[in-house]
């Protein structure tokens, strides 16, 4: 009940607080800062990658390979202006996932 009536200010030692109050004390931090973590974790949630490096990078294939991959299966995830190249990285794997599906469908049905 006395931790109770301690008001823990700003410039209170850490070495003065008990476990309670100072979990109490990180508890309500973190509280004041979980709808801003919320916030930034939507913008957080897009990954990009730049050029036809960054699509090499993403895929671990060769230059021309991205160049075709660019071109070809994940054209929808890539925006370019100019000679500015951005790339959805989660789109360009979902697509390059969905086309790798339906080729092995394909073969299946040729057998």
């Amino acid at each position: 009940m006395a931790n109770k009536l301690y008001q823990i200010s700003d410039d209170t030692p850490i070495a003065m607080l008990t476990v309670g109050q100072l979990r109490n004390v990180i508890s309500e931090s973190l509280e004041e800062k979980m709808p801003k973590a919320q916030e930034s974790s939507n913008n957080a949630e897009k990954r990009y990658v730049h050029g036809v490096s960054g699509i090499k990078s993403l895929f671990n294939c060769s230059y021309p390979t991205a160049h075709k991959l660019k071109e070809t299966i994940i054209k929808d995830a890539v925006h370019q202006q100019g000679r500015v190249i951005i790339v959805d990285a989660d789109l360009a794997m979902k697509l390059f996932r969905d086309h790798q599906q339906v080729k092995s469908v394909r073969s299946l049905g040729n057998k």
